[in-house]
């Protein structure tokens, strides 16, 4: 059997330190692939890691992640096709998702602590943390004995909200041969479903409303944004002063101006995406309005109710339809959507 564990983390020193301590030294092969930035790597990982495992090679495996490759991608591509190739004799398996981090970097890319780094063209960055932090099966703090215990504190409770199921170790746990033995195989069967935001749409987190001041909010309404009035909101009113402090916040939308195909919603620290999904209006499976969660310090429930709730259709508007729909504003960059041919 060949053992695999991804590796991701803003900080190349911290993945080669951390991941061989916390998957065990004596069995270790490091892969660093020369493909990471390329949209085809996961699937030439697995066939490396495949082609591995047919010559003979067991024990573990670590692979260190290039920044750029989306974990969670890399994850499931693995998952699946490692099952598939189960049923030919092929056995390799993936055991473990790790994301090493620091607390002074959750902080200033997601705690917004420091200076506007969108002002200098870093849009990504933030964007990577957290969905690195949100896809492992166990987080790795280097720097947690040694960052002040009050934003310590206040980063394990983002993490808590963030990815309820995952381990959070300091070093010298990832050291401890009995921390790294600690099974995480339920983990990485819901990877993908059991990350903290859809944890909270469907009531299942289970956690306190705040813990150590930091809650979650869940917005949802089954009329669509009107585009011009979202953009306002998200320009004008998601202040910290007004709304909390917005670390993270991840859903679904419908845009009035956009019919056809739901948003994927994501901000992370300063920077919002709103990108395609797959899913198309008429799918019985797809939501049928705003499904958004709010993570963050002190939220103002009310207010973001109100606020987000101001830029949904009014009654009006929504007897209008959508060819009426298709004249708003919509201030948000075009989708750019793959079609079969």
């Amino acid at each position: 059997m060949l053992g695999v564990t991804l590796v991701s983390g803003l900080r190349s020193a911290d993945r080669s330190r951390f991941a061989a301590l916390a998957t065990g030294t004596a069995a270790t092969q490091q892969v660093h692939p020369s493909s990471a930035g390329h949209q085809d790597f996961p699937l030439e990982l697995a066939d490396h890691l495949l082609e591995l495992a047919a010559r003979g090679h067991a024990g573990r495996v670590v692979v260190d992640l290039d920044p750029r490759v989306d974990c969670l991608e890399a994850g499931l591509v693995l998952r699946h096709l490692f099952a598939a190739e189960a049923s030919d004799g092929v056995r390799v398996q993936l055991r473990e998702l790790v994301t090493t981090a620091r607390v002074a970097d959750i902080r200033r890319w997601l705690f917004r602590e420091g200076p506007d780094h969108t002002q200098q063209g870093d849009y990504d960055t933030s964007e990577r943390l957290a969905a690195q932090l949100e896809s492992a099966s166990t987080i790795i703090l280097a720097d947690l004995t040694d960052a002040p215990s009050v934003a310590a504190r206040e980063v394990i409770a983002l993490l808590n909200r963030l990815n309820p199921t995952a381990r959070i170790l300091p070093p010298s746990e990832a050291e401890h041969p009995a921390a790294r033995s600690v099974p995480s195989g339920d983990r990485l069967e819901a990877l993908g479903r059991d990350m903290g935001w859809m944890l909270e749409l469907e009531g299942r987190a289970g956690l306190p409303s705040t813990i150590a001041g930091i809650g979650a909010f869940v917005f949802r309404d089954p009329r669509p944004f009107h585009p011009t009035r979202l953009g306002q909101v998200v320009e004008h009113f998601l202040d910290p002063e007004d709304a909390g402090l917005i670390v993270r916040s991840r859903g679904l939308v419908r845009l009035a101006s956009r019919p056809g195909r739901v948003g994927s919603w994501s901000t992370a620290g300063r920077v919002l995406s709103l990108d395609p999904t797959a899913m198309l209006s008429w799918d019985a499976d797809s939501p049928q309005g705003q499904e958004l969660v709010f993570f963050g310090r002190e939220l103002q429930a009310e207010y973001l109710s109100n606020v987000l709730g101001a830029a949904l259709l009014a009654d009006d508007e929504l007897l209008a339809g959508p060819m009426e729909w298709a004249r708003y504003r919509d201030p948000f960059p075009a989708w750019e959507l793959e079609h079969d041919h």
